[in-house]
């Protein structure tokens, strides 16, 4: 992906002005002196057509899907058949056990059940009618709001009826609530663009797969797509924190494995990656007019971000030298890499997580 803004037309302010300067000075015959009326009136104008420009501009990179932003981007989607993903709704399973002696029971659509910090409300999706030889029936709930925040309750946490049921006396749940997801992010949506071009075949190539896993749970952040055995395709998703949940895999599978996507040799298989644990250490030697407090903390932040930007995709190696030059500030005046003792090469279905970052200070050198 693009990083820089392409410049559409001249922005510089000093050749504006000396652009603009020469022109009134060939009008008016004689040259402008800094402190004229003529000079400050000239420096407004350009300053107002600075600002101008620069709208235009940003209006113009708005228009390439690399630096757009919502709602253009949503446009531009739209353009190659991409929708943006919507928030997606935390699930899990509910047991509502039923009173001795009962008839029949009905449990209707709609009915709500929350949990025990009454944060979140879950609701069944269809009507269950229950026998009167019933005891208990495990059904499905959504949670009524979408969003991340339905995730992570764990057993036995979601046990509050909010709408009362003839006979029913207790709920709880037996799984931890997962699935839920965020809208899908602008970084996202520009990724799938780039490759909407691979949904207009079925999924045979590599990038077809990606761009149909993808698309199937605004909760994934990264994918990886292999064929370890021929007519096999590994499909590998890395979610929101890691956190891959049963409902992402069967939203993946049921995306990579409908019958107008996959050719008709594969047989697609979804897996959770591997994590591959790792810890930093360095040795700082620092010039002596430097903070060792002050540099140990902005180094430890430095390499924090490091350790989470490369948790976030998979396949992404640990290398020594990567860190030893994040870690090459003014104020340092060598760097000594102890941890990873070598470059840690991650497969394509793991990710890389950092355990431990320490940063230590060996001594001061004058340079």
């Amino acid at each position: 992906m693009a990083s820089e803004v392409p410049q559409f037309i001249e922005r510089d302010p000093d050749v504006i002005m000396s652009e603009s300067k020469a022109q009134l000075e060939a009008f008016l015959g004689r040259e402008l002196q800094p402190a004229q009326v003529e000079q400050l009136m000239l420096q407004f104008i350009v300053y107002r057509e600075i600002l101008l420009l620069n709208r235009f501009n940003a209006g113009m990179s708005q228009m390439l899907y690399q630096f757009s932003q919502a709602p253009i981007l949503d446009y531009i989607a739209g353009l190659v058949a991409v929708e943006r993903l919507s928030a997606a709704s935390a699930g899990c399973t509910v047991c509502f056990t039923l009173v001795p002696g009962h008839g029949n029971v009905l449990i209707p659509e709609g009915t709500r059940v929350a949990t025990s910090d009454s944060e979140v409300i879950f609701m069944v999706a269809d009507d269950y009618i229950l026998s009167k030889e019933t005891e208990s029936i495990d059904i499905p709930v959504l949670a009524e709001i979408p969003g991340k925040s339905g995730n992570g309750y764990l057993q036995g946490e979601v046990n509050k009826i909010l709408d009362p049921l003839a006979f029913v006396s207790t709920v709880t749940n037996t799984d931890v609530t997962s699935g839920g997801s965020d809208e899908e992010t602008d970084e996202q949506l520009q990724e799938r663009i780039r490759l909407a071009p691979s949904q207009y075949s079925s999924a045979g190539s590599r990038q077809s797969y990606l761009f149909y896993a993808k698309s199937a749970n605004p909760a994934i952040k990264d994918v990886s797509v292999s064929s370890p055995i021929p007519g096999t395709v590994l499909i590998v998703p890395l979610a929101d924190e890691n956190e891959i949940s049963q409902k992402i895999f069967t939203d993946i599978y049921n995306a990579c494995n409908a019958e107008n996507v996959r050719p008709l040799t594969d047989t697609v298989i979804v897996a959770a990656p591997e994590q591959r644990d790792y810890a930093i250490e360095v040795n700082l030697v620092l010039f002596d007019n430097a903070d060792a407090s002050d540099v140990r903390d902005e180094i430890s932040a430095i390499l924090d971000v490091y350790a989470q930007e490369n948790r976030k995709r998979l396949g992404v190696d640990i290398v020594r030298s990567h860190i030893n030059k994040i870690c090459r500030l003014d104020s340092v005046y060598d760097v000594e890499v102890v941890s990873p003792s070598e470059n840690v090469v991650i497969g394509e279905g793991e990710f890389a997580c950092c355990t431990q970052i320490t940063v230590n200070v060996t001594g001061f050198n004058h340079g």
